[in-house]
């Protein structure tokens, strides 16, 4: 299956729907709920929509009046391969150099669709469908005329301490939570994803890094067993996507913080889940410590390293 026709964040949430799909065993002539998928992948109707769509054109679904998409093959037939020209989407370059200049406080607190066109160079058609992609990530919000504003990014460094203390407060907590349920076909997939990564480190992009982090910690909080802990802990990851994405990209150890990641994983599996929320305790004060120590660092990134961020983030690792 070709996917070349979609940006490259909707392709992060066609495989998301086709793992999904695999997992529950769909059969043709099953009917996909569009809310429904939406809800679950945490994403709005628009790029969900896309995602069906595109299926439609390749005969994986069909639309159907008044009763939305239906599976045209099982699951377990649908394939996937992502062949690229070697060039980064637009939309997606565009999409990143929006939130970096959100990062590097680059952009006003609010702004028109007319005066980002101009600033980026891009047609208006561009500028909504990015727009509506920040807009899914927490990061802006529309405003009843024709303002956009800024409504969460971490760019400052008192910020990033807020949010990791606010995530010392609950993270660890909720794996203590009595209503904890561990989903151990998640959990078995997230370390299996983690020991790739760490026999494999010159593999792993600085987005496929942060996806594995964000994937871990939203597991931890969905199996609280607390929606109010998950929904906390998914606005924090969109807030943070930027930062994490430069300083990943700039330092991180793809062996060491997948290890340390790795270990609650396993104590997870083997039931100690308060050895797990004390070593998830550890691993938040350690990133603390490592932010705090290269903020600066981060933050004095040139414009030329910026490009070379960007395009390095939006490239497949060789």
């Amino acid at each position: 299956m070709n996917t070349t026709a979609i940006t490259q964040l909707q392709q992060d949430l066609l495989v998301k729907v086709i793992t999904r799909l695999k997992e529950d065993n769909a059969q043709a002539g099953d009917s996909l709920n569009e809310s429904s998928l939406a809800q679950q992948f945490e994403v709005s109707r628009t790029p969900l929509r896309a995602v069906l769509k595109h299926l439609s054109t390749l005969g994986v679904t069909k639309a159907v009046p008044y009763k939305g998409f239906v599976l045209l093959t099982d699951a377990e037939e649908i394939t996937i391969s992502f062949a690229t020209d070697g060039e980064p989407c637009r939309q997606d370059l565009l999409y990143l150099r929006i939130l970096m200049d959100l990062f590097f406080g680059e952009l006003d607190a609010s702004f028109s669709e007319n005066e980002l066109q101009q600033r980026y160079d891009a047609n208006r058609g561009e500028i909504q469908n990015v727009l509506r992609l920040l807009e899914t990530d927490g990061i802006f919000r529309r405003s009843p005329g024709y303002k956009w504003y800024v409504d969460g990014v971490l760019n400052t460094l008192e910020r990033h301490a807020e949010s990791y203390r606010c995530r010392l407060i609950f993270e660890p907590a909720g794996l203590l939570e009595p209503t904890w349920a561990l989903n151990l076909a998640k959990f078995e997939r997230c370390r299996n994803n983690h020991i790739q990564a760490i026999n494999e480190p010159h593999l792993v992009s600085a987005s496929q890094l942060y996806e594995l982090s964000a994937s871990f910690h939203e597991l931890l909080s969905a199996c609280s067993g607390n929606r109010f802990l998950l929904g906390t802990m998914q606005q924090h990851n969109r807030l943070r996507k930027a930062t994490d994405l430069v300083s990943m990209h700039i330092q991180s150890s793809v062996a060491k913080s997948c290890q340390r990641r790795l270990d609650i994983i396993e104590l997870l599996l083997n039931g100690d889940n308060r050895t797990a929320a004390a070593k998830l305790t550890q691993l938040l004060e350690n990133d603390i410590r490592v932010m705090t120590r290269t903020y600066k660092d981060v933050m004095n990134v040139s414009r030329q390293q910026r490009e070379s961020l960007i395009n390095s983030i939006t490239s497949t690792p060789s």
